[in-house]
C-alpha cells in the first residue's frame, strides 16, 4: 500500500503545472451575468468559451462563441473540454443529463436577487477551485452595497422617496414585479417601485393601471436617448402623468446595469440613486 501511494503521488505531481499548483478547472458560461460574474470573480482565465451574447468585459470578447445564450453548439462546445458549464438556463430540457454524461458538470444558477447574485458568486469560485476568491468578492459587494443604502437613507431621511415605474419592455408595456432583481435595485438607489404591488418577478402593466398610479418617476430600463419623454408624451394619456409633465424620465443609464443581474447591478443602482437624488429633491 505505500507504495502504491507513492506511485500516484509521483503520477499526480508529474500531472502539475510548474509551481506544484493543482491543474486549474475551465468552464464554458452561456450566460452573459454568469461571465461578468466569473471576469469579476477574478477567474476570468478559466472561461475556454461563451455564448454570442456575453459582450462583458471586453476581455470576454476574445474567447470562442460556443453557441447562444441558452443554447450551445454541442460540437463546439464538447470541443472545448470544459469542466464545467454555466447557464441561467438550457433550451433544451435534455441537454444537462447529455453534458454530464460526457463528464461535463454543468451548473443552472439563478441570480434574480441580491441573496441569489452573492450564493451565486461563491459557488461559481468554489466549483471552479477557488472558494476564496468568492467569499472575498461577496464581501466587497456587500460592503459596497451599505454604502450605496447608507448614502440613499441618509439623503431622503425626513423625506418621501419617489414613487418608480420601471419599464422593462415597451410592447406591451412590462414592468418589474416585487420578486425581481430590477425591484431591489429601484428600492437600493432610494426610490419606492410601484410594480413591487405585484406578487411575481415581471408583469405586462396595462396602461390604466401606470395612470392610476401616477409615478413620480420613470425609468425606461431599455432605452438610452433623450427623446424618451417626448416618446412617453406620445401614448394615449400619459401626457397627464407627473413624470412625463415635469421631465423625470431616466433613460441615460445603460440597460445592462439595470437589467442583467449580474455583478454590474451595484453600478445601476448607483446610477439611478444619483439621478434620483438631482432629479427628484
Amino acid at each position: 500500500m505505500r507504495i502504491t501511494g507513492l506511485v500516484l503521488t509521483t503520477l499526480w505531481l508529474a500531472n502539475l503545472p510548474a509551481g506544484g499548483q493543482e491543474p486549474s478547472l475551465t468552464a464554458v458560461s452561456l450566460a452573459p451575468s454568469l461571465t461578468e460574474l466569473v471576469f469579476a470573480l477574478g477567474l476570468g482565465d478559466r472561461l475556454v468559451g461563451r455564448s454570442s451574447a456575453c459582450d462583458y468585459p471586453p476581455e470576454a470578447l476574445a474567447l470562442p462563441v460556443l453557441g447562444d445564450f441558452g443554447r450551445p453548439n454541442q460540437e463546439a462546445l464538447l470541443a472545448a473540454h470544459p469542466d464545467l458549464v454555466l447557464a441561467t438556463d438550457l433550451e433544451k430540457p435534455g441537454l444537462r443529463g447529455y453534458l454530464e454524461g460526457q463528464g461535463i458538470k454543468v451548473l443552472v444558477l439563478s441570480c434574480e436577487n441580491w441573496t441569489g447574485l452573492l450564493d451565486t458568486g461563491r459557488a461559481v469560485a468554489r466549483e471552479l477551485g477557488d472558494a476564496e476568491a468568492g467569499i472575498r468578492w461577496a464581501q466587497d459587494m456587500e460592503v459596497r452595497r451599505t454604502a450605496i443604502e447608507q448614502r440613499a437613507n441618509t439623503f431622503w431621511a425626513g423625506r418621501e422617496r419617489p414613487s418608480v415605474y420601471i419599464e422593462i419592455w415597451s410592447d406591451p408595456p412590462m414592468t418589474a414585479g416585487k420578486e425581481s432583481f430590477a425591484n431591489d435595485l429601484v428600492t437600493l438607489a432610494g426610490g419606492r417601485n410601484i410594480g413591487a404591488a405585484l406578487d411575481r418577478s415581471y408583469a405586462n402593466a396595462s396602461s390604466e393601471w401606470i395612470l392610476a398610479q401616477d409615478p413620480d418617476v420613470i425609468v425606461l430600463a431599455y432605452m438610452t436617448t433623450n427623446a424618451a419623454a417626448e416618446r412617453l408624451a406620445q401614448r394615449p394619456g400619459w401626457d397627464r402623468l407627473r413624470a412625463v409633465r415635469e421631465d423625470h424620465v431616466c433613460a441615460g443609464i445603460n440597460p445592462d446595469w439595470l437589467l442583467r443581474p449580474g455583478p454590474r447591478m451595484l453600478d445601476g443602482a448607483e446610477a439611478l440613486s444619483e439621478w434620483l437624488m438631482k432629479t427628484t429633491d
